[in-house]
């Protein structure tokens, strides 16, 4: 195993603290695939077989509405892992939709390997329990922020969230590391293109953010989180 993909392993949540013998395991399961921008990795609804993980790029998760809405419930870079629901459940389906929205390099490992790792490893096995309480308590944030009638209250929110997981500093505050397109970010706080377009202008003018260029400034997170 190549030193960079045991460290970039190591970066992955559901594989971050197990030692270098079963990270070694691991890597014999794992399958890579790159995966151009506009990709659907998969579809909601289509028998679940594996866990992914990011190598580089961006992957939007998303859910239809019964209306047939695109509901956005995440935005995914280096590190986070997708699909981790489908394990340890016989006839498991994809609860929502994966795209890539920024060219990628995606880590497969499928369920069935990763579930004879983990009945073998019950070190792994206290990893992935860590792991899947872990998205179950951002889930609950998630649910949480949407239960919210405020669409600023909401937009505030969603800013937040993208500037811890997917924020970089510079010189002129934080910038969202993030391929979101205005509509990607009207269905993460679940308003029309046009609501989100009004509220960041609003933030902008009061030098909250900075919309100029092509991606979203964060200029002063502390006043983002008390407007």
């Amino acid at each position: 195993m190549l030193k960079q993909d045991l460290e970039l392993l190591r970066k992955v949540s559901f594989f971050s603290e197990l030692n270098t013998e079963i990270l070694e395991e691991v890597s014999k399961f794992m399958r890579e695939r790159f995966y151009p921008k506009g990709t659907i990795i998969f579809l909601e609804g289509e028998p679940g077989s594996a866990v992914y993980f990011i190598k580089s790029g961006q992957v939007k998760i998303s859910k239809s509405s019964e209306s047939g809405k695109e509901i956005i419930v995440a935005i995914l870079g280096v590190g986070d892992f997708f699909a981790e629901t489908t394990l340890f459940r016989k006839g498991s389906t994809y609860p929502a939709t994966a795209e890539v929205i920024e060219d990628a390099v995606v880590g497969m490992v499928s369920n069935k390997d990763l579930e004879d790792l983990v009945l073998k490893n019950p070190e792994m096995a206290l990893e992935v329990i860590r792991a899947l309480t872990s998205k179950l308590m951002t889930i609950q944030d998630r649910i949480k922020q949407l239960g919210s009638n405020d669409a600023v209250e909401r937009t505030i929110q969603v800013l937040v969230t993208l500037a811890n997981g997917h924020g970089r500093k510079t010189a002129q505050g934080i910038e969202l590391c993030v391929k979101i397109t205005r509509q990607d970010l009207a269905g993460l706080v679940g308003v029309t293109r046009e609501t989100i377009s009004r509220i960041l202008s609003k933030l902008n003018q009061a030098k909250i953010i900075d919309i100029s260029g092509k991606n979203i400034i964060i200029k002063d997170l502390e006043g983002l989180k008390n407007w």
